[in-house]
């Protein structure tokens, strides 16, 4: 193995959870390798930072890059009954003691996410985009590296004695090792677009995450972005979403939005991307 493919540690998925670990483990001065299999910036869903995420971007010194990027400020969350009726916000600053952040930020996680890798890079990690981790290497039960596959399908091994899965919700290694348990508590799905000019709330309410239930089925997130953008969508489980035999997520959708009134004036205004 040549010394140019051997680390002190291996990441695999280069989204927020890679791009931290990657960023402290350089900062140490170790010799990182994070492999991403998409070229960034990418889609991905997953916006609303809670505050508690203050603390891990300061100790990454993303900070006063959040502090001049266009994100929208969140200061509450709210929730909404199906008749239309809001609960008071939940400010974060009257909920938490004094050593708690009281703002976060709604993201666009495609511009998002290259921030946090362009800051993993900045501190010294090697990332590598457009390539696939086939296989894990093991030698004497341990994991010691990874097989990759480049997009022009040349493959590759790289070493480490320790390598991390970072790919979130696919949870890569655990589904081929077989660990992965579907919670059937849990057996929900998602339908969601993208609103440009639909209503907000005023002042310091603009960037409020609100969630808003169906009766006893499912509930919308509706959180506002920036660039007039609202990202919507609609959570519940699968066989009530498609009642009555409707497949197609356009339909389901507006469907829904009949079935709460907050919601429903919201988006009385603007017009929805058509991303589905």
């Amino acid at each position: 193995m040549p010394a140019s493919n051997t680390y002190d540690a291996i990441l695999i998925g280069g989204g927020p959870a890679g791009s931290c670990a990657g960023a402290i483990l350089a900062e140490y001065g170790h010799r990182v390798l994070i492999l991403e299999r998409e070229k960034f910036p990418r889609f991905h869903i997953g916006e609303s930072l809670i505050p508690f995420t203050y603390e891990p971007l300061k100790r990454i010194g993303m900070i006063p890059k959040m502090k001049k990027s266009n994100f929208v400020k969140k200061y509450s969350v709210a929730f909404v009954r199906p008749e239309g009726k809001s609960s008071t916000p939940f400010y974060f600053h009257t909920r938490y003691d004094k050593d708690t952040i009281a703002q976060t930020w709604q993201v666009l996680r495609s511009e998002f996410d290259q921030m946090m890798l362009d800051n993993a890079r900045e501190k010294g990690a090697e990332v590598k985009e457009e390539v696939t981790v086939t296989e894990l290497i093991r030698e004497n039960g341990k994991v010691v590296g990874v097989q990759t596959k480049n997009k022009d399908g040349s493959t590759a091994e790289y070493r480490a004695p320790i390598t991390l899965d970072c790919t979130g919700k696919e949870a890569w290694s655990a589904t081929r090792q077989g660990w992965r348990m579907r919670d059937p508590y849990l057996n929900k799905v998602a339908v969601w677009t993208y609103y440009k000019g639909s209503k907000r709330e005023p002042g310091i309410d603009e960037g409020q995450t609100m969630v808003a239930y169906l009766e006893d089925k499912g509930w919308f997130w509706h959180i506002p972005q920036h660039n007039d953008m609202v990202s919507v969508g609609v959570v519940a489980e699968g066989k009530y979403l498609t009642r009555g035999g409707v497949k197609d997520p356009k339909e389901i959708f507006h469907r829904e939005v009949q079935q709460n009134n907050w919601i429903k004036e919201h988006l009385s205004v603007g017009e929805s991307t058509g991303v589905w």
